[in-house]
Formats: structure tokens, C-alpha cells, sequence
């Protein structure tokens, strides 16, 4: 069935179409540029190539609603299948290049996908978990050799004209976009599943926040705009948000210039103030650099930026965004007085549930509709609002909740201290003791009494280091750059403390 360029409001249009129509809309504009070799492609040659591909996965016996699993490292080959799967209709799990044999094989076995890619170095890794789950799975390798992209293509191209070629017609409301890994730093795999309606009726109201809110933003309008996604491919929200936002893939974010951007925009968890300062140091005058808070089963944002408003804010509530409300994660009661903590409740267009999970799926929804981030926050009172911590991370020793960064920043100001998380073992009697993770500096001797005295002498009695200090080499951190606090606290059981 052919339809009408853009046409969202039919109840047949799906992303599929809309990533085709964007492509078709400016061929000539580039898509991707792979900073270690220089080489780029165009809107033109990518959707070429992408309904290739789908071409073939249907030869395959693809239908609608089978998984695609998607992994390996930013080169040009890496977004083919994902927009052959949107046009074929297939959720697309993204698949983090970080995770170990354990957690591919828990994705795989929640995922079932039809098709995974790979790098030639996860191959072996693949198949083995395929045989050892038993999966109908076809394993594509984007390296020359076995099980080869090429030889795929090769295998399944019927060669017929490409203008021709329509997008799979499926029942949007059912069929699912993509399924999210996400469990962040708790590291407990689950997969946030979308569905193309829900990401549609999102864009809608992106849409309308954005327009409502330009003059926030340095705007150059009747220009071709350029923006860079640095994103791994386990995020396919911004992945998708490429090619329709904008159109360039670079490999490395290292040494990055920013004399150039128009507005900077921080997310993925709480920015330290010095990363606000030394990105302002690199930035034009005047240019807007803004903290913004959202999160997976919301489809990212869940606030309006606020560059103006205090450092370290990440938004206020208001059109376009989902409707937002603080919570007492002990009594479930609104709060609604300024500076007090709680856990962020939203409602607006999220995922539909953790993919394979009815029981995560309950347990992220209250009986009234409204989803439960699980991230702590409070608001000022001018309205904006502040990130804290995960819920989960949070420690509680007797009848305190100790908020794990509030005890960092007293540490992070020691000037032997180069980083260091906070987490906590369990104690019989009072629940669980504070323990600081520290990484030295090179040179220094900060010792764990120091960095005890410190926050003795600064800090409550509740948040005293009762768990000791641990020094570290290195601190685990997610692909995505944050402290994996769920792998530190299962570490420090085991290891010595001070």
C-alpha cells in the first residue's frame, strides 16, 4: 500500500515510512561520516542500501513483529539494518558493546530475535548462546568472512527496482519499535518496549516543545543545520533521531571542538559543575549549554530545558513534556512543598512494558496509570527541579535515607581525591553502612582516615563512612559513561575496606 509522504495521521503510517520519506525528502544532504577514515554517505546511499537489506530479510521470511538484536562497534554498515528493520517491522533491541557473555545471553534470552548482528569478535559468542537457547536466530557478522553482511545480501537480493519498494503495512498499535535495555546502573537487564504509535504521538509533542520553546535556543533559520550523535547503537532512540533530526555519525568524542554549536545539551545522569564550567570554556559567548532530564520508558525527555534558570537544574514541567508530580516513595503521597526529595512520577506517551516481564511491568506502573522513574528529584521554588539519585541507590541506615551524592561531593572536594562513588553494605542491626569508593589522584596519599574525618566533620551522623573506604584503580562505569552503582555495590562485599 503506498501513502502519502509524512502522513502521520494515517493509522497505516509507521516510523518505517517516516525514516524512508526523510531520506527521500533531502538525498543529497549526508547521513554519515565516520571520523577515523573521513568517509561519508548520503541519505540517498544509505536508503539504498537499507531497502536492500529489508528486501532480503523478507526473502528471509521476516514478519512483522520479529526481533531484530543490533550490535557492534559506529561504522557505516552499523545503521543499515536498523532502518531495514523499521521498514519490515521489526522491534530492534539494541545490543550494548560493553556487555559480557552473562548479559548478552540474558538479552538474547528475553529478546528471541529472528536476526542479530555482530562484530567478527562476538560471533563465536553468538552462536554458541543461540545453540545453548535453542533460538531461531540468522547471526549476520558485519565483518568480511563467516556469516558475512555481504554474503547475506548476496544470498537474498532478488535485484528488482528499488523504487518499487514499500514499507511493510502491520498494526502500529501492536507492533512493537524497539525494545530498550535499560536497568542503567542497577544492572538488571530489562526491555522498555515501544511501540510505533507510541513513538509517533512522542515526536508529536517534541514537536510542540520545541517550537514553543525556540527562543531558549541560538536558531539559524533556512539552513541546512548539522548536528553530531555520538550515541552507541543500545540507544536507538537517538540513533533513530539522526536521519530525522540531524544527519551526521562521528565515531569519537574526544578532543571535541565545540567553537561551532549553537546549544549544548547535557543528559544521561547528574552533570558535575565543573563539566558545566569547562564546557562553557569551550563554547562561543552567549551559547545556551542546558541539563536535561529524562529517561528511556519516557522516550527521553520528561522536562523543558532551562538554560537560564540555576547550574545544575535539568527543567521545569510544562506543554509538550509528560505530565509530572513528586512522590514520598515511603507514604506514596504528593509533595508538594519546594526543596523536599521524592521519587518523579510521570504520565504521557511511554512504553507500553518490559518486554517478556509482566511482573516488572506491574511493578513500574501505580493502579491509576502513572509510571514511577525511580529517580529521586526535588523542585525549587521558582519550579525547577533538581535530579538526586536513583531510588535505588539510595542507603538507609536505621531510619535514614542517605542520597549517596550528597556525601561524594563532600569527598570529590579532598584534592587527592580524583573520583569516587559512594554505596553501602548490608549491617545486621542497622540496615546498611556507607562505604566511599575512591580513585587517588596520581601522586597523592589521601588516606582512608582523611577522607572519614572529612566527612565526620561536614556531614550528619547518619552519613558517617561506618562501611570504611575502598581505593580504587578504576571505577566500573557503564557504556554510556556513568558509575555502574549497581556492579560497585555487589564489588565492595568482597573487597577489603579501610
Amino acid at each position: 500500500m503506498k501513502l502519502a509522504p509524512f502522513d502521520l495521521m494515517n493509522e497505516n503510517y509507521h516510523a518505517g515510512h517516516l525514516c524512508l520519506d526523510t531520506f527521500r525528502s533531502r538525498p543529497d544532504a549526508v547521513c554519515q561520516i565516520d571520523a577515523a577514515t573521513g568517509e561519508s554517505e548520503t541519505n540517498a546511499s544509505v536508503l539504498a542500501r537499507s531497502i536492500q537489506l529489508a528486501k532480503c530479510f523478507k526473502k528471509l521470511g521476516v514478519k512483522p513483529g520479529d526481533v531484530l538484536a543490533l550490535g557492534g562497534r559506529n561504522h557505516l554498515d552499523l545503521h543499515i539494518p536498523y532502518y531495514s528493520a523499521l521498514m519490515t517491522g521489526m522491534p530492534i533491541a539494541g545490543v550494548d558493546p560493553m556487555f559480557k557473555y552473562t548479559e548478552l545471553k540474558t538479552l538474547l534470552k528475553i529478546a528471541q530475535p529472528r536476526i542479530a548482528f555482530c562484530q567478527k569478535e562476538l560471533l563465536e559468542v553468538h552462536e554458541k548462546i543461540v545453540e545453548e537457547l535453542d533460538l531461531n536466530t540468522e547471526v549476520i557478522c558485519f565483518d568480511e568472512g563467516r556469516r558475512s553482511l555481504a554474503s547475506f545480501i548476496e544470498k537474498y537480493d532478488d535485484k528488482d527496482d528499488q523504487e518499487e519498494f514499500l514499507p511493510t503495512i502491520f498494526d502500529r498499535n501492536k507492533i512493537n519499535m524497539w525494545l530498550i535495555s535499560t536497568g542503567g546502573t542497577s544492572g538488571v537487564i530489562k526491555l522498555a518496549a515501544f511501540t510505533h504509535t507510541v513513538f509517533l504521538r512522542k515526536l508529536e509533542l517534541l514537536g510542540k516543545l520545541f517550537s514553543t520553546n525556540s527562543q531558549h535556543f541560538t536558531e539559524r533559520k533556512g539552513e541546512n543545520k548539522m548536528g553530531i550523535n555520538l550515541s552507541p547503537v543500545q540507544w536507538p532512540i537517538s540513533v533513530f533521531m539522526s536521519p530525522i533530526i540531524a544527519t551526521a555519525l562521528m565515531k569519537s568524542e574526544k578532543k571535541c571542538d565545540f567553537s561551532s554549536f549553537n546549544q549544548v545539551v547535557l543528559s544521561g545522569g547528574k552533570v558535575h559543575k565543573d563539566v558545566h564550567v569547562e564546557i562553557r570554556k569551550r563554547v562561543r559567548p552567549g551559547v545556551p549549554v542546558v541539563e536535561m532530564y529524562g529517561q528511556t520508558e519516557n522516550l527521553g525527555p520528561i522536562l523543558i530545558a532551562c538554560p537560564n534558570g540555576p547550574i545544575g537544574n535539568c527543567g521545569k514541567s510544562g506543554p509538550g513534556v509528560p505530565e509530572v508530580k513528586l512522590v514520598d516513595p515511603e507514604t506514596g503521597k504528593e509533595i508538594t512543598e519546594p526543596n523536599v526529595p521524592g521519587e518523579m512520577w510521570t504520565k504521557g506517551a511511554s512504553m507500553s512494558g518490559y518486554y517478556n516481564n509482566p511482573e516488572e511491568t506491574a511493578n513500574a506502573f501505580s493502579e491509576d496509570g502513572w509510571y514511577k522513574t525511580g529517580d529521586i528529584l526535588y523542585r525549587d521554588e521558582e519550579g525547577h527541579y533538581f535530579f538526586v539519585e536513583r531510588l535505588k541507590m539510595l542507603i538507609k541506615y536505621r531510619m535514614y535515607h542517605i542520597i549517596p551524592p550528597e556525601i561524594e561531593a563532600v569527598i570529590r572536594e579532598h584534592p587527592g581525591v580524583q573520583e569516587v562513588s559512594v554505596t553501602s553494605v548490608p549491617h545486621e542491626d542497622d540496615g546498611e553502612h556507607v562505604v566511599a569508593c575512591v580513585m587517588r589522584r596520581p601522586g597523592s596519599n589521601v588516606t582512608a582516615a582523611e577522607i572519614k574525618e572529612m566527612v565526620a566533620d561536614k556531614l550528619s551522623d547518619s552519613q558517617r563512612l561506618r562501611g570504611g573506604v575502598i581505593f580504587m584503580d578504576q571505577i566500573p562505569m557503564t557504556s554510556s559513561g556513568k558509575i555502574a552503582r549497581g556492579k560497585l555495590r555487589t564489588l565492595v562485599q568482597t573487597l577489603p575496606r579501610e
